[in-house]
């Protein structure tokens, strides 16, 4: 939501393969349309339009996911099967999670960073960006990403 909020959701969506499970779509979309939050019409264009995929999966039962209840353990489920390089989210808590587990995770400013490392965004895109995420974010990840995109690290 964060990178919606942003401006870099499009961007990032045409730099990433992004899926999520049928449980985060249901809460971000059907719940979030119930709630009146406007995040949950724009996920559910980019699912329409191809540019957000939903990935179905076994669920698979695991220690780690005990943790974790609806789209968190899904999202994790499909890490562990073996479909995807990192998981993504915006939740610091469930971020957490992930870390104590060793699961590869991008926040939102990483995947700013991303854009500019693949060449998907300028340098002073990826800063224009990063500037508008800004207030989303804390201000060591603004830091860190913006001296890795400036070049000072």
């Amino acid at each position: 939501m964060k990178l919606t909020q942003s401006g870099a959701k499009e961007a990032v969506l045409s730099a990433l393969d992004v899926s999520i499970p049928p449980a985060v779509r249901r809460e971000v979309v059907d719940e979030g349309k119930t709630g009146g939050y406007p995040d949950a019409l724009i996920v559910e264009e980019n699912i329409a339009k191809g540019r957000l995929k939903t990935a179905g999966l076994s669920l698979r039962r695991t220690g780690e996911s005990a943790l974790l209840v609806g789209g968190e353990k899904e999202v994790l489920g499909l890490y562990l099967e073996g479909r995807f390089d990192a998981v993504a989210s915006d939740d610091s808590r469930f971020l957490k999670k992930m870390e104590s587990l060793n699961v590869p995770y991008l926040t939102a400013a990483a995947c700013i960073a991303y854009l500019s490392i693949s060449g998907r965004a300028g340098r002073k895109n990826a800063l224009d960006l990063l500037e508008k995420l800004r207030r989303h974010i804390s201000d060591d990840e603004y830091s860190v990403v913006r001296l890795f995109l400036e070049g000072k690290t």
